[in-house]
């Protein structure tokens, strides 16, 4: 059984194998928090990890909902307000779906870029 904890955890080195280079992990701020904050290519891209060990609710990746897409674009404005450095780049919202179902030891990692 994977939990959301190593979820983020395989993200984020899933992200680093890729040219990222990781700002912040599990960013709080009095809005909410953000999983991963990165930066690749001059953008700044705010992640959003799901982790699942069933389908029984759907993949992973689909639990980001409107709802949680508007909290997470107002968290990664709240920090670009107070990172100075980081205003005058371009911004990108991703999601990381994580699947482990039990009994299977192979974890599928999908990557969306501009998710939303």
């Amino acid at each position: 059984m994977i939990t959301g904890r190593q979820g983020e955890i395989l993200a984020k080195n899933f992200l680093i194998k890729k040219g990222y280079q990781i700002i912040n992990v599990n960013y709080r701020c009095k809005l909410g928090e953000i999983d991963i904050i990165a930066l690749k290519n001059n953008k700044i891209c705010f992640v959003e990890v799901k982790t699942r060990n069933s389908l029984t609710f759907g993949k992973p990746f689909e639990s980001v909902n409107y709802f949680k897409q508007n909290r997470i674009k107002k968290i990664a404005q709240y920090f670009l307000i107070f990172n100075y450095k980081y205003q005058n780049l371009n911004t990108r919202f991703d999601v990381i779906s994580i699947y482990k179902p039990h009994g299977i030891k192979q974890t599928k990692i999908r990557f969306i870029p501009n998710a939303f």
